[in-house]
């Protein structure tokens, strides 16, 4: 029942509005919309289904932390057959992941949106029969939406070649239309269509005039003071956030910044330092949050004026998810509204620029065909990126091309071996021996040239070689992909044209309306969540909702913080704060903090030795529980909510003698034990990550002897899938 998968896996003892009610549309079969508020709990309307199912559940996400957070929470409650496919993986971790969906073994599949441009790719999840396709973020596939994604407009076809299996939408930011467009463009039939309230008590929504720049760094500080961190602040550009957070940094914020301009390994280190409250303040660009499940948020802060109701409404909904009281604060500067007007109309694209797309396509193609890498595409008409895909899909909808599944770039061949006789279907037989001879024993080689060389097409020579490998017969890694577009027309006729221009310039009027409508937002004399409701659709009746500024009658520009005006100029000379942990009271100070530290060190051991983020073990929100509770059972620990009965299993023995007071045993405190270092190799296994379990087995025989060999051949079998 699902309300047990609840309780035991994910620790909550019911569910949230709308939940139940998408669980049992899954369940039974249909095709389903979920449109819930930010921290609504759209990640359980698919878990828990996918879970009590036998068959394949596929996860479509675009946010690569939030898919590789959500698998490694699934292994820490001891959930099998949850596993990632994203652009993180290497070669060997992304084949070793395929492979366990052929064999069945894995249950729960995210992926990037761009793995399914892969035909192979999609013939695999056929082949294991897929029972639910999730695409989550779904208001990306809507061109009318804040963020649209191109590679979502193919998941039609790819659920049509899955078998059209039940597809379940979800999404937190779609207004109305954008929710016409989800159903019609993922061709959803008869579908369930579930909507919660976008009401959200516990946020206070203010917006604060700063006239200037230099107004902003004060009026934040007075946020700050009036709503202790952590929190977020929302800049619009990598600069500002640079800037911003260094002068937070000099008013005694224990402030970092984020942006995609930092190393992957810089941003997780920001996220996992915000997400353990090591960082009070975290300043970045809309790059961060999504997937963020931090629960004790107490402001969110746009220190520029946000793109669109939709992306506020999200972003602001990172605030209060524990239900507490929370800011969601704008700061209006006319300057920031004009530069992004600006942004929308300069570059936007029209007829000249769709004239040269296609001409640009027409000199690419050979034979009719053009093979590109996809993040290429733009640079053919001098246009941006999404903009390429747009003018390729109104060429396709209007019959001048086809864009197909994507094929590999290039192939690194490490094994080929003599062809075992009558292996091979006799459908396939003289392609696949052509380019068996045609592959070079060892070293990289072009699909396009191994297709040459073989005298077949390209998608023929991929699937050839995807025969191969699958056989065992060749050892190759495929990497790069190349877009597989194939002209139909010569020409671009003069009524295709202007069809594709003013779809484009719909486009354009539709993002500037949208920043119209943050503008009305920031100007309201009216209640303004009456306002994010209705823009909504939510006709729920809050008037007067005592959680506005205007409704609570502070007078625009000069509206309160908490619990004192605001100058209305920058009248807060050398503001300075001490450190938040200094001066910002702890909301909850009745738990046993000498006993929270302990948890917190343990909890650190465990995630260096499972190379995991600290979160993904236990929230602090969960340390700060057992440490009020101190429960004496593992029943009792797994009744902490959002802990769940397996994790406490998992873990109960060491929390409950820390709980006690004991010291843990050597080994339990992360001593070299080989034990540790092999059940850290099999979590990883299980989550698809077979390269980063090699250092774990190497430990464990270098530390174990005989003990740890056994126990390795044990656990790889007679097959050397980790080394692969």
């Amino acid at each position: 029942m699902p309300l047990n998968v609840l309780k035991e896996i994910f620790g909550f003892d019911s569910f949230r509005p709308g939940q139940e009610e998408v669980i049992r549309a899954v369940l039974e079969g249909q095709d389903t919309l979920a449109v819930m508020p930010t921290g609504g709990g759209k990640s359980l309307c698919y878990q828990v289904p996918a879970l009590m199912r036998e068959d394949l559940t596929v996860i479509v996400s675009p946010l690569i932390s939030l898919m590789k957070d959500q698998v490694d929470s699934l292994v820490q409650s001891s959930v099998e057959g949850a596993a990632t496919l994203h652009s993180g993986l290497d070669a060997e971790e992304r084949w070793e992941v395929e492979r366990k969906v052929r064999t069945g073994e894995i249950r729960m599949l995210y992926v990037a949106p761009e793995r399914l441009r892969s035909l192979e790719f999609v013939l695999t999840l056929r082949g294991a029969g897929v029972g639910l396709f999730v695409v989550d973020e779904a208001h990306c596939i809507s061109e009318w939406g804040h963020d649209f994604r191109p590679d979502y407009l193919f998941l039609p076809r790819v659920v049509r070649d899955l078998g059209s299996p039940p597809v379940l939408a979800l999404t937190a930011t779609a207004t109305p239309r954008v929710r016409q467009d989800i159903l019609r463009s993922l061709r959803m039939r008869e579908p369930e269509v579930v909507v919660t309230s976008f009401n959200r008590p516990n946020l206070t929504y203010r917006v604060l005039e700063a006239r200037d720049k230099k107004d902003k760094l004060p009026r934040i500080l007075e946020v700050i003071r009036n709503s202790p961190p952590p929190g977020i602040i929302y800049g619009f550009s990598r600069k500002e956030c640079e800037e911003l957070a260094g002068s937070l940094r000099g008013s005694g914020v224990n402030t970092a910044y984020y942006h995609a301009g930092l190393e992957s390994a810089e941003r997780s280190r920001v996220q996992e330092r915000f997400m353990t409250d090591e960082v009070d303040v975290v300043v970045a660009t809309v790059a961060f949050g999504m997937g963020v499940d931090k629960p004790n948020v107490r402001f969110v802060i746009h220190a520029s004026v946000p793109g669109s109701l939709p992306a506020y409404i999200q972003e602001a909904g990172r605030a209060g998810r524990d239900g507490e009281p929370s800011q969601c604060v704008v700061l209006y500067r006319s300057a920031d509204l004009g530069r992004r007007k600006r942004l929308v109309t300069v570059g936007a694209a029209g007829a000249e620029e769709v004239e040269a797309f296609f001409r640009g396509l027409s000199r690419a193609a050979n034979d009719g065909r053009v093979h590109i890498p996809p993040a290429s595409l733009g640079t053919l008409g001098g246009v941006e990126q999404d903009v390429a895909g747009t003018v390729l899909g109104g060429l396709e909808e209007a019959g001048l091309l086809s864009r197909g599944y994507d094929l590999w770039g290039e192939v690194e061949v490490r094994r080929v071996e003599e062809e075992p006789a009558g292996l091979l279907t006799e459908g396939l037989r003289e392609e696949v021996v052509r380019v068996h001879a045609a592959l070079p024993g060892e070293g990289e080689i072009s699909l396009n040239e191994l297709a040459r060389r073989a005298g077949v097409r390209p998608v023929v020579a991929q699937t050839a070689l995807f025969r191969l490998m699958a056989d065992g017969i060749v050892e190759a890694s495929p990497r790069g992909s190349l877009a597989n577009i194939l002209l139909k027309r010569e020409s671009l006729d003069e009524g295709s044209r202007r069809s594709i221009a003013a779809r484009l310039k719909g486009r354009t009027k539709a993002a500037y309306d949208q920043i119209r409508t943050v503008e009305a937002y920031t100007t309201l004399v009216t209640c303004r969540r009456e306002h994010l409701l209705r823009h909504f659709g939510d006709a729920e009746e809050v008037v007067p909702c005592a959680g506005c500024d205007v409704c609570l009658g502070e007078s625009a520009g000069t509206a309160k913080t908490g619990a004192a005006n605001l100058p209305s100029s920058h009248a807060v000379p050398n503001v300075a704060l001490q450190p938040s942990s200094e001066v910002s009271p702890d909301l909850n100070t009745d738990y046993d903090e000498e006993l929270f530290e302990r948890l917190r060190s343990w909890r650190g051991d465990q995630a260096r030795r499972q190379q995991v983020p600290a979160y993904v073990v236990l929230h602090n929100s969960h340390l700060e529980e057992i440490a009020r509770r101190k429960p004496r059972s593992v029943h009792e620990l797994g009744t902490v909510k959002g802990i769940g009965l397996r994790r406490a299993a998992r873990y109960g023995e060491e929390i409950l003698a820390l709980v006690k007071g004991e010291d843990l045993a050597p080994q339990e405190t992360g001593a070299p034990d080989y034990r540790r270092h092999l059940e850290a190799a099999e979590r990883m296994l299980r989550a698809g990550r077979g390269a980063a379990a090699v250092p774990e087995l190497a430990l464990a025989l270098e530390i174990g002897g005989e003990k740890a060999k056994r126990a390795v051949d044990a656990l790889l079998g007679d097959g050397d899938e980790v080394t692969r």
